[in-house]
C-alpha cells in the first residue's frame, strides 16, 4: 500500500488520542497509566509499520508523559543515567574498534586455516570463529556483514554455485556462527542490554556477564551441535573433497602482519573480557570497564572523535534507551498491577510452570515476529507483557530474558531478521535460497526450545528457576 506509513501514524495517534482523553479510566488503573497505556499503543503502531524512525518514536513517547502529566521527567528519562546504557555504549565502541582495526576479520581467517578445506571443515570453522568472536562486537549488522562476504569467497573457492546446497549451507554457517550465538554471551549484542534493563534490579543482578554465559552452556552446545548437523544434512553437496586453501591464505596476506592499532584492540578486549566475567571479584561494574577500555583505545589513537561518532549506532542505542524506560514508568504509573489482574487468566498457565513456559513462550515470539519485524521490539513487548507477573512467577524472571533473547532471532521469512538482511545485501543476494532459509530457520526454533529445555535442570540447580 503506497500511504501505508501515513495511515498506520494517523490511525496510532488517533487511538493513542481516544484512549486517553475519551475511554474512561478502567477501574483499579489511574490516568497516568491510561497515559502510558494510550502512547504504548501508539508507539507499537509507530514500530510495527515504521512510520518514523523508531529511535524518535522511543523519544516521543518519554516525552509525552512529561507533557501530559504521568511521570516527572527524571523518572522517565532515568534509564540514560543507567549503568546499561553506558555498558551498550562502551560495548559498542569497543566493537567499533575490533572492526575498524580488522582484528575480527583476522581472527575469522585464522581459525579457518586449522580446518579442512571442504564444505564441513568451513562450516565448522564459521561456527567456530563466530563464537569466538560473538562476544567481542556487540552488534548484529556488522558481524553479518563481514562474516557472509568471508563464506561467499569459501564457496566460491570451493567451487559453489549460487543458491546451491553448498553456497546456502556456508552463508547460513557464517549467520550461524556470527549472529546466532549472539544469546551466548551478554555482550554479544546490546538487545541482551535490552531485555536484562527491562527486569526488577534484582533479576538483573543476577545476569552479569558470568551467570549469563554459565547458565548459556547447555542451549550453546546444543545450538552449535545441532546447528552443525542440521546445516550437513540439509545442505553438505554430494562431493565434498578438500580444496586449495588459496582463497583464505591470499585473505590472509592481504592483511599483513597485524598492526599496533589491532594488538592494542585485542589486549583491551581481552581484558574487559576478563573483568567482566570476574565482575562481582573485582566489584568494578561492567559499564565502567567498557568506558575504561574505550577511552584508552581513543587515548591510544586507535579510535578517532570521528570514529565515536559515526561507529557508534547512536540512534540504536537511544531507541534501546526508549524501550527500557517503560519498565519502571508502567510499575510507576500503577499499569503493571492493573495488567497484571486482566491478563492473569491467560498468562498464568504458561508461567506457572518453568518447562511449560520455556516450550510455549518461544512459540509465542515465534508467532509476533510475522507482525512485529525488530528483534529488539518483539522482545521488548513480550517482556513488558509479562513485567506484571514477574511477581508471581516460581522461577527467576531473569529466565525470561534468556527465552527472549534466543526466540527473537528467526528467519522463517526474509522480512523477519534485519541483521540477516544486511548479511545478504553483503554478497548481493547471491548465495542463499529461501527455501534454504525457510529450512534452516525451522530447524534452529526447534533446537532452540530444546537448548531451552536442557538448561533448565542447570538453572535449578543455580537456583533462578
Amino acid at each position: 500500500m503506497k500511504h501505508k506509513k501515513l495511515i498506520a501514524g494517523i490511525v496510532g495517534i488517533v487511538l493513542g488520542v481516544i484512549i486517553t482523553f475519551f475511554i474512561p479510566t478502567p477501574h483499579g488503573l489511574t490516568h497516568a497509566g491510561m497515559i502510558v497505556l494510550a502512547s504504548l499503543v501508539t508507539a507499537n503502531i509507530f514500530w510495527i509499520f515504521n512510520v518514523i524512525p523508531s529511535f524518535a518514536t522511543g523519544l516521543l513517547m518519554l516525552s509525552s508523559w512529561v507533557v501530559l502529566g504521568a511521570v516527572k521527567f527524571e523518572v522517565a528519562y532515568q534509564i540514560f543515567s543507567t549503568t546499561t546504557m553506558w555498558i551498550i555504549i562502551g560495548g559498542l565502541g569497543l566493537g567499533a574498534a575490533a572492526t575498524k582495526t580488522g582484528l575480527i576479520k583476522r581472527i575469522a581467517l585464522k581459525i579457518m586455516t586449522f580446518f579442512p578445506a571442504n564444505f564441513r571443515g568451513q562450516t565448522l570453522a564459521l561456527f567456530t570463529a563466530g563464537t569466538i568472536i560473538a562476544p567481542m562486537i556487540p552488534s548484529a549488522h556488522p558481524k553479518t556483514a563481514m562474516s557472509t562476504p568471508i563464506a561467499k569467497g569459501i564457496s566460491n573457492a570451493l567451487g559453489y554455485k549460487p543458491f546451491g546446497k553448498g553456497s546456502s549451507g556456508l552463508f547460513l554457517a557464517a549467520l550461524w556462527g556470527f549472529f546466532v550465538t549472539e544469546a551466548s554471551f551478554l555482550s554479544a549484542t546490546a538487545q541482551n542490554y535490552a531485555f536484562k534493563g527491562l527486569l526488577p534490579a534484582k533479576a538483573q543482578a543476577q545476569l552479569n556477564w558470568g551467570n549469563w554465559f554459565v547458565m548459556m552452556i547447555p542451549w550453546t552446545i546444543i545450538i552449535l551441535i545441532g546447528g552443525y548437523f542440521l546445516l550437513t544434512f540439509l545442505f553438505k553437496p554430494k562431493d565434498d573433497k578438500p580444496v586449495s586453501r588459496e582463497f583464505i591464505s591470499k585473505q590472509l596476506a592481504e592483511l599483513g602482519p597485524m598492526s599496533r592499532e589491532e594488538k592494542i584492540t585485542a589486549a583491551v578486549i581481552l581484558v574487559a573480557i576478563v573483568f567482566w566475567i570476574l565482575e562481582s571479584v573485582f566489584n568494578i561494574p561492567a559499564a565502567v570497564t567498557a568506558i575504561i577500555g574505550v577511552s584508552v583505545l581513543v587515548a591510544l589513537k586507535v579510535l578517532t572523535p570521528e570514529d565515536f561518532k559515526t561507529r557508534l549506532s547512536w540512534n540504536t542505542i537511544i531507541f534501546i534507551g526508549t524501550v527500557m524506560a517503560l519498565g519502571n514508568v508502567m510499575q510507576s504509573a500503577g499499569l503493571t498491577t492493573w495488567l497484571r489482574k486482566i491478563l492473569a487468566p491467560a498468562i498464568s498457565p504458561i508461567i506457572g510452570n518453568i518447562y511449560i513456559t520455556v516450550i510455549v513462550l518461544p512459540i509465542i515470539i515465534y508467532l509476533c515476529k510475522f507482525v512485529v519485524v525488530s528483534l529488539i521490539s518483539t522482545g521488548t513487548l513480550i517482556t513488558i507483557g509479562l513485567l506484571p507477573f514477574f511477581s508471581q512467577m516460581s522461577f527467576s524472571p531473569a529466565i525470561i530474558a534468556i527465552i527472549v533473547t534466543t526466540s527473537v532471532n528467526v528467519w522463517l521469512l526474509s522480512y523477519m531478521n534485519a541483521p540477516i538482511l544486511t548479511g545478504s545485501a553483503a554478497v548481493q543476494d547471491s548465495m542463499a535460497s529461501r527455501g534454504a532459509m525457510a529450512k534452516s530457520s525451522i530447524g534452529y526454533m526447534l533446537l532452540n526450545i530444546v537448548g531451552l529445555l536442557v538448561c533448565v535442570p542447570l538453572w535449578q540447580l543455580m537456583g533462578i528457576a
